[in-house]
C-alpha cells in the first residue's frame, strides 16, 4: 500500500488580501504594514492547518496507518477503490475502525447541491474499505465487470443503500446505509450499519460496526462524525438486539424479537430513545 500523504492547505486568506490590493499602488505600501499583514495571513493558514489536518486517501488506502497519524483527521478520498479482496479485515474492523471513526471526517465528492447516497457511499468506502462495502460498490456500479453473491437494493428516493448476502444460519452478512434529514435544510444524519461473522477474539458470532454522521449538502460537503456528548448512539444488548435500517421507516429498529418498549423514534434531529444513555 502506498504511504498516506499529508497534504498542506495553503490559507484563503493569502490570496484574498492579493487580490484585493492588486489594483493598489504597491510602491505606496508601508514595507511594516506588509510585512505585518503577511505574518498574519500565514498565521492564519497555520491555523486553519493545525485545527483541520487534511489526508490524502492513496488508492490502496493504508488505514492502519491513517488512523494512528493524528485526531481530527479530514480524510479526501481520491476516487480509486481496491478490489473487495483486498478490503480491511475483521481485525481491523473490530478494533480499528471502533477507534478511527469518531475523529475522521470525510470530504464528498458531490455532483449538484443535492444530498445523493451514491455519493455518500463512494467516499464512505474509499476510507472503509471493508469487504462487503467494496463488493456492494462495484455490483451497483454499472459499468463493473464484477460479480456477487449479494443481494444488493439502491433507494436514491429515499437515501438509502443496503446489501444482503446468504445467510449462514442465524448469522448474516449485511449492511445498510442510509440518510435522515435534518430540519434545517441541506442538514443531513448518514448512518452506517455494518454485520458480519467474524470469529473474534471472545468467540464466532455477528459483530456490528454501528456509524453516524452529520452532513451538510448545500456547503462543506463533510461528513463530520456525531457528537455523542450531544447525541448518544445505541449499543447491542441481547433484550434490544442488533440495529437494523429500513429504507421507508426513518425510525431504527431492531433484529428478531427486541423489546418493542425499547424505542428508538426519529423526531427531525436525533432519535428519541426509551433507552438511558450509556
Amino acid at each position: 500500500m502506498r504511504n498516506v500523504l499529508l497534504t498542506i492547505m495553503a490559507g484563503c486568506a493569502i490570496l484574498v488580501f492579493s487580490c484585493k490590493n492588486s489594483s493598489q499602488n504597491m510602491k505606496e505600501t508601508d514595507p511594516d504594514t506588509e510585512a505585518a499583514i503577511k505574518a498574519a495571513a500565514e498565521d492564519e493558514a497555520n491555523s486553519i492547518m493545525e485545527q483541520e489536518p487534511v489526508v490524502t486517501a492513496s488508492d490502496t488506502l493504508d488505514v492502519m496507518n491513517l488512523y494512528a497519524s493524528s485526531d481530527n483527521l479530514l480524510v479526501k478520498p481520491q476516487g480509486v477503490l481496491p478490489n473487495p479482496s483486498d478490503g480491511i479485515s475483521g481485525e481491523t474492523l473490530e478494533h480499528d475502525v471502533v477507534k478511527a471513526w469518531p475523529i475522521l471526517g470525510i470530504l464528498v465528492k458531490q455532483s449538484g447541491n443535492d444530498l445523493n447516497i451514491l455519493d455518500i457511499f463512494t467516499a464512505v468506502v474509499e476510507v472503509y474499505p471493508a469487504p462487503q462495502l467494496l463488493e456492494a460498490w462495484y455490483a451497483i456500479d454499472e459499468t463493473s465487470l464484477y460479480t456477487s453473491d449479494g443481494s444488493f437494493v439502491c433507494d436514491e428516493k429515499n437515501h438509502f443503500i443496503s446489501g444482503q448476502w446468504p445467510d449462514n444460519g442465524e448469522f448474516g452478512n449485511n449492511f445498510a446505509l442510509k440518510a435522515w434529514p435534518l430540519m434545517e435544510d441541506g442538514k443531513w444524519i448518514v448512518g452506517l450499519v455494518y454485520n458480519r461473522l467474524w470469529d473474534g477474539e471472545d468467540g464466532i458470532g455477528l459483530y456490528q460496526n454501528l456509524m453516524f454522521w452529520t452532513y451538510d449538502s448545500n456547503d462543506e460537503h463533510i461528513l463530520r462524525p456525531v457528537d455523542t456528548d450531544e447525541r448518544f448512539l445505541p449499543s447491542y444488548t441481547p433484550q434490544r438486539g442488533y440495529v437494523v435500517f429500513h429504507p421507508d421507516n426513518d425510525n431504527l429498529d431492531f433484529k428478531d424479537g427486541a423489546d418493542p418498549d425499547l424505542y428508538w423514534k426519529w423526531n427531525g434531529y436525533w432519535f428519541e430513545s426509551s433507552a438511558p444513555q450509556e
